[in-house]
Protein backbone atom coordinates (compact mmCIF):
# COMPACT_ATOMS: atom_id res chain seq x y z
CA UNK A 1 0.00 0.00 0.00
CA UNK A 2 1.26 3.48 -0.87
CA UNK A 3 1.41 5.66 2.24
CA UNK A 4 -0.60 8.88 2.23
CA UNK A 5 1.47 11.73 0.73
CA UNK A 6 0.67 13.97 3.73
CA UNK A 7 1.63 11.42 6.40
CA UNK A 8 4.87 13.17 7.41
CA UNK A 9 3.13 16.57 7.45
CA UNK A 10 0.36 15.17 9.66
CA UNK A 11 2.96 13.88 12.09
CA UNK A 12 4.72 17.26 12.04
CA UNK A 13 1.45 19.02 13.03
CA UNK A 14 1.57 17.07 16.31
CA UNK A 15 5.25 17.67 17.09
CA UNK A 16 5.67 19.24 20.51
CA UNK A 17 1.95 19.95 20.86
CA UNK A 18 0.65 17.00 22.89
CA UNK A 19 0.52 19.04 26.10
CA UNK A 20 -1.74 21.56 24.34
CA UNK A 21 -3.88 19.09 22.40
CA UNK A 22 -4.27 16.07 24.67
CA UNK A 23 -6.47 15.83 27.75
CA UNK A 24 -7.23 13.03 30.23
CA UNK A 25 -10.19 10.74 29.54
CA UNK A 26 -12.00 8.55 32.02
CA UNK A 27 -15.16 6.58 31.33
CA UNK A 28 -16.77 3.40 30.07
CA UNK A 29 -16.15 2.29 26.50
CA UNK A 30 -17.93 -0.36 24.47
CA UNK A 31 -17.34 -2.73 21.58
CA UNK A 32 -18.68 -5.86 19.96
CA UNK A 33 -16.29 -8.75 19.38
CA UNK A 34 -16.55 -12.13 17.71
CA UNK A 35 -17.01 -14.96 20.23
CA UNK A 36 -13.50 -16.30 19.53
CA UNK A 37 -12.06 -13.03 20.93
CA UNK A 38 -14.02 -13.12 24.22
CA UNK A 39 -11.10 -14.01 26.49
CA UNK A 40 -10.25 -11.09 28.77
CA UNK A 41 -6.76 -10.98 27.26
CA UNK A 42 -8.23 -10.56 23.75
CA UNK A 43 -11.22 -8.20 24.13
CA UNK A 44 -9.28 -4.95 24.26
CA UNK A 45 -5.79 -6.13 23.22
CA UNK A 46 -5.79 -4.08 20.02
CA UNK A 47 -4.64 -6.86 17.70
CA UNK A 48 -7.25 -6.22 14.99
CA UNK A 49 -5.07 -3.81 12.98
CA UNK A 50 -2.35 -6.46 12.78
CA UNK A 51 -4.69 -8.53 10.58
CA UNK A 52 -6.97 -6.10 8.76
CA UNK A 53 -7.31 -2.49 7.67
CA UNK A 54 -9.49 -0.08 9.62
CA UNK A 55 -10.61 3.52 9.29
CA UNK A 56 -7.70 4.72 11.44
CA UNK A 57 -4.86 2.28 10.75
CA UNK A 58 -3.71 0.24 7.80
CA UNK A 59 -3.06 -3.44 8.39
CA UNK A 60 0.11 -4.22 10.29
CA UNK A 61 0.82 -0.70 11.53
CA UNK A 62 0.28 -0.86 15.31
CA UNK A 63 -1.82 -2.28 18.11
CA UNK A 64 -5.01 -0.22 18.42
CA UNK A 65 -8.28 -0.91 20.19
CA UNK A 66 -11.33 0.58 18.50
CA UNK A 67 -14.04 1.35 21.07
CA UNK A 68 -17.20 3.46 21.19
CA UNK A 69 -18.41 5.91 23.80
CA UNK A 70 -21.99 4.60 23.54
CA UNK A 71 -23.33 1.04 23.12
CA UNK A 72 -25.39 2.13 20.10
CA UNK A 73 -22.29 3.43 18.38
CA UNK A 74 -20.47 0.16 19.09
CA UNK A 75 -23.27 -1.76 17.36
CA UNK A 76 -23.33 0.60 14.37
CA UNK A 77 -19.56 0.22 14.00
CA UNK A 78 -19.80 -3.58 14.26
CA UNK A 79 -22.38 -3.67 11.46
CA UNK A 80 -20.70 -1.07 9.23
CA UNK A 81 -18.33 -3.36 7.32
CA UNK A 82 -20.96 -5.85 6.21
CA UNK A 83 -23.35 -3.02 5.35
CA UNK A 84 -20.65 -1.34 3.24
CA UNK A 85 -20.39 -4.47 1.10
CA UNK A 86 -24.16 -4.97 0.97
CA UNK A 87 -24.40 -8.00 3.26
CA UNK A 88 -27.45 -8.32 5.51
CA UNK A 89 -27.01 -7.54 9.20
CA UNK A 90 -27.55 -11.16 10.22
CA UNK A 91 -24.23 -12.01 8.52
CA UNK A 92 -22.52 -9.99 11.27
CA UNK A 93 -23.75 -12.34 14.01
CA UNK A 94 -22.77 -13.72 16.40
CA UNK A 95 -21.25 -10.80 18.26
CA UNK A 96 -20.58 -10.34 21.97
CA UNK A 97 -21.04 -6.97 23.66
CA UNK A 98 -18.14 -6.06 25.98
CA UNK A 99 -17.36 -3.06 28.16
CA UNK A 100 -14.17 -1.62 29.62
CA UNK A 101 -13.27 1.23 31.92
CA UNK A 102 -10.76 3.58 30.31
CA UNK A 103 -8.52 5.81 32.37
CA UNK A 104 -6.13 7.61 30.04
CA UNK A 105 -3.78 10.51 30.61
CA UNK A 106 -3.36 11.81 27.04
CA UNK A 107 -6.23 11.69 24.54
CA UNK A 108 -6.80 14.01 21.58
CA UNK A 109 -10.50 14.75 21.03
CA UNK A 110 -11.26 15.30 17.35
CA UNK A 111 -14.87 16.20 18.15
CA UNK A 112 -13.51 19.57 19.29
CA UNK A 113 -13.53 21.99 16.35
CA UNK A 114 -10.64 24.00 17.82
CA UNK A 115 -8.48 20.86 17.98
CA UNK A 116 -9.37 19.99 14.37
CA UNK A 117 -8.55 23.55 13.34
CA UNK A 118 -5.13 23.37 15.04
CA UNK A 119 -4.47 20.09 13.23
CA UNK A 120 -5.87 21.44 9.94
CA UNK A 121 -8.35 18.63 9.45
CA UNK A 122 -12.11 18.63 9.05
CA UNK A 123 -14.97 16.64 10.50
CA UNK A 124 -16.03 15.84 6.92
CA UNK A 125 -12.66 14.23 6.12
CA UNK A 126 -12.94 12.15 9.29
CA UNK A 127 -16.47 10.93 8.60
CA UNK A 128 -16.72 10.84 4.82
CA UNK A 129 -13.36 9.36 3.81
CA UNK A 130 -14.02 6.06 2.01
CA UNK A 131 -10.94 4.34 3.41
CA UNK A 132 -11.98 0.94 2.01
CA UNK A 133 -12.14 2.31 -1.53
CA UNK A 134 -8.76 4.01 -1.14
CA UNK A 135 -7.20 0.86 0.34
CA UNK A 136 -8.65 -1.29 -2.45
CA UNK A 137 -6.95 1.07 -4.92
CA UNK A 138 -3.65 0.55 -3.07
CA UNK A 139 -3.52 3.81 -1.13
CA UNK A 140 -3.48 4.69 2.55
CA UNK A 141 -6.46 6.90 3.43
CA UNK A 142 -6.04 10.28 5.13
CA UNK A 143 -7.68 8.88 8.28
CA UNK A 144 -5.08 6.09 8.36
CA UNK A 145 -2.34 8.69 7.93
CA UNK A 146 -3.76 10.50 10.96
CA UNK A 147 -3.95 7.26 12.93
CA UNK A 148 -0.31 6.59 12.16
CA UNK A 149 0.63 10.16 13.17
CA UNK A 150 -1.30 9.93 16.45
CA UNK A 151 0.32 6.64 17.37
CA UNK A 152 3.75 7.89 16.36
CA UNK A 153 3.31 11.02 18.51
CA UNK A 154 3.08 8.94 21.69
CA UNK A 155 -0.49 9.93 22.56
CA UNK A 156 -2.42 7.15 24.33
CA UNK A 157 -5.49 7.48 22.16
CA UNK A 158 -7.89 9.78 20.39
CA UNK A 159 -11.63 10.36 20.15
CA UNK A 160 -13.16 10.75 16.70
CA UNK A 161 -16.68 11.26 15.40
CA UNK A 162 -18.16 7.96 14.24
CA UNK A 163 -18.70 7.46 10.52
CA UNK A 164 -21.21 4.69 11.26
CA UNK A 165 -23.37 6.49 13.86
CA UNK A 166 -24.21 10.14 13.31
CA UNK A 167 -23.57 11.95 16.58
CA UNK A 168 -21.66 8.98 18.02
CA UNK A 169 -17.95 8.87 18.78
CA UNK A 170 -15.15 6.34 18.98
CA UNK A 171 -12.17 6.17 21.30
CA UNK A 172 -9.18 4.54 19.63
CA UNK A 173 -6.63 3.42 22.24
CA UNK A 174 -2.99 2.48 21.60
CA UNK A 175 -2.33 -0.21 24.25
CA UNK A 176 1.42 -0.02 23.72
CA UNK A 177 1.46 3.69 24.55
CA UNK A 178 -0.37 3.60 27.90
CA UNK A 179 1.38 5.35 30.78
CA UNK A 180 1.76 3.41 34.03
CA UNK A 181 -1.11 5.40 35.54
CA UNK A 182 -3.37 4.69 32.54
CA UNK A 183 -5.51 1.62 31.96
CA UNK A 184 -8.14 -0.06 29.82
CA UNK A 185 -9.77 -2.68 32.05
CA UNK A 186 -12.49 -5.16 31.13
CA UNK A 187 -15.48 -4.66 33.43
CA UNK A 188 -16.69 -8.26 33.36
CA UNK A 189 -15.62 -11.53 31.81
CA UNK A 190 -17.77 -13.33 29.30
CA UNK A 191 -19.09 -16.45 30.98
CA UNK A 192 -20.49 -19.05 28.62
CA UNK A 193 -23.16 -21.48 29.85
CA UNK A 194 -21.93 -25.02 30.30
Amino acid sequence: MIIHPERAALSHRLDGKLDELAKPFEGSVFRFVAPKYCAVSEMFAGKGPLYSDGRWLAQGDWLATYTALLPETALAEALASNRYYGFPDEKSAPLVFVTAKAKLRQVIDLRDGKIRQRLRTSEASIIKTDWRKENNAGYEAITQGWGWAFQDSGVEGFIAPSAADQGGANLIVFPGKLARSSSLKVLSEVEWPR
